[in-house]
């Protein structure tokens, strides 16, 4: 299983609205460490490992980059999209380049995305909003582009909670869900739902979603 976008939700624009007015304030520490080898392994059955291998700076920002990233889908897309985290202040985003496939000699795009995947700096309840639009063609003459409307809610669920994760106890935890709403031509296409628990100073230690749970086995901060 892979954390929360399938390739059927990647996109090529996106305009995020921001938090409500439910308590934003400046950010209240780092709930994703970002260094190049920090690592994280989760397990749902098998171990999965997230790496960050480099930085790269796009426009005024710096982009963490990932070897591999655990995306809530039907399907595993991690093999083929590079993954990056971005901090500002209490926000975090995630961005996912463009996937280029090609088989039985028949290519095919699904744009990339990047959108508001958490922010710290909201009281319980407090939630952010975006959307996106997904653009995926396919190299066949008279095949139009598929474009798929995507509205994403964020919800503050737990904050300064302790968790215990596989016999490990993580202090001041923020445990937050993630909603995904997709349309096709205006009429509804799917809603997926995820919830995270991001420990301060440690980072993603449990992830669930469809009733399975990726729990954090084990951690490295460089």
């Amino acid at each position: 299983m892979t954390l929360f976008v399938s390739t059927s939700l990647l996109t090529s624009c996106s305009s995020d609205s921001g938090s409500d007015d439910q308590g934003n304030e400046p950010s209240q520490g780092d709930y994703w460490p970002a260094a190049v080898g920090n690592q994280w392994v989760l397990n749902n059955g098998s171990d999965i490992s997230m790496k960050i291998i480099g930085t790269e700076k796009i426009g005024q920002s710096t982009y963490y980059k990932f070897d591999k990233f655990l995306t809530p889908s039907s399907s595993d897309i991690t093999g083929s999209a590079t993954a990056w985290l971005k901090k500002t202040g209490g926000d975090y985003y995630i961005k996912l380049d463009d996937i280029v496939t090609n088989s039985g000699g028949i290519s095919s795009k699904i744009s990339g995305y990047e959108y508001t995947f958490f922010k710290d700096n909201l009281e319980v309840n407090g939630t952010w909003t975006g959307t996106y639009t997904q653009t995926t063609t396919i190299d066949i003459p008279g095949v139009p582009a598929i474009k798929m409307n995507v509205k994403y809610t964020g919800t503050i669920l737990e904050k300064g909670a302790t968790a215990v994760v596989k016999n490990v106890t993580y202090k001041d935890v923020i445990k937050f869900k993630l909603k995904l709403e997709t349309s096709v031509e205006g009429k509804a296409a799917g809603t997926s739902e995820a919830e995270y628990w991001m420990s301060k100073d440690v980072g993603l230690v449990k992830f669930i979603f469809n009733k399975v749970a990726s729990d954090l086995v084990s951690y490295k901060l460089n």
